[in-house]
């Protein structure tokens, strides 16, 4: 090959690659997928909520009379004996919470203790568990510290 052609063919290499670059680099973004916006929620500690489940939600709430606090309020405190065996799975032992009265909700939980890593860290034995205990305090008492 000659000098001549060899530059040229350089400078067509040159050129292309700056197209194709500026083509990739001012398009829009892809729009996120399905699975991209449920990691993002999960990682995020969110729920994704029909637009008319979410309109109920918030009539119902605005429909509901506000609690007038009480003086003498006695609020009742359940203690459960929990029994965590080796090998038992987060989801178990949570809906035995729920079923207790313990939690409001096994998934809720669940979600929590995924949220911070926690499901791995489960120690097993028996802990007494109070129902005006929260999310936290529950992980604090079953998980081994991180």
């Amino acid at each position: 090959m000659r000098k001549r052609t060899m530059r040229s063919f350089a400078f067509g290499l040159l050129v292309s690659t700056s197209l194709i670059g500026t083509a990739y680099y001012t398009s829009p973004p892809a729009a996120p997928t399905e699975t991209d916006v449920e990691a993002f929620l999960e990682q995020h500690g969110l729920v994704a909520v029909a637009k008319d489940e979410y309109d109920k939600l918030l009539n119902a709430q605005s429909k509901a009379p506000a609690e007038q606090p009480s003086k003498q309020s006695v609020q009742t405190v359940y203690v459960y004996r929990l029994v965590i065996e080796k090998g038992d799975t987060p989801e178990a032992f949570a809906k035995e919470l729920e079923a207790a009265g313990i939690i409001q909700s096994a998934r809720s939980f669940n979600d929590y203790l995924k949220q911070h890593g926690l499901t791995r860290s489960i120690r097993p034995g028996t802990y007494n568990v109070r129902s005006d205990m929260d999310f936290a305090a529950i992980s604090r008492l079953i998980a081994r510290p991180s």
